[in-house]
């Protein structure tokens, strides 16, 4: 499966920036992308279309659930695909030392905007067979290896 990570540089005086990891919309089937809001990716990355980690790892039940048993298990997921995004965004930009992902992250250094494609584990329905782990996932976890290619985009 194909992720898309970025790291945007916010306006301002200190060198503000955005991480971001995405699902490729292309790595998803066409029944979970018809589920979800498309997003595009930041600049960086063209612009593609995607999906955020939470959707994808939700388990097919989670689609058919009422109001509020979804509300409880989608919290749950979205906790999930915190922890998946920020291991990522680590991995990849190990600049990015924050425990975990926040909306704006200030650096030392101004690196500029980049991009980051790479392969991971189908991670597709994938919350069950993840949150038992939740405590100790690891980028392995995920598929992500230091001897496997990464493509700048």
């Amino acid at each position: 499966m194909e992720i898309i990570v970025t790291r945007s540089r916010i306006a301002g005086t200190l060198p503000h920036y955005e991480y971001r990891a995405l699902v490729s919309a292309d790595a998803v089937n066409e029944t979970r992308r018809g589920r979800a809001c498309l997003l595009k990716a930041p600049k960086a990355a063209s612009y593609v279309r995607c999906l955020r980690t939470g959707v994808v790892i939700a388990p097919d039940r989670y689609f058919a659930l009422d109001a509020v048993a979804r509300q409880i298990l989608g919290s749950r997921i979205a906790a999930l695909a915190r922890q998946i995004d920020t291991l990522i965004v680590r991995f990849l930009f190990p600049e990015m030392i924050a425990q975990q992902l926040r909306p704006v992250i200030t650096l030392n250094d101004d690196p500029g905007d980049a991009c980051i494609r790479a392969e991971i584990e189908d991670l597709t329905a994938a919350y069950d067979r993840l949150a038992s782990r939740h405590n100790g996932l690891t980028a392995s976890d995920l598929g992500l290896r230091h001897d496997r290619a990464r493509r700048a985009a």
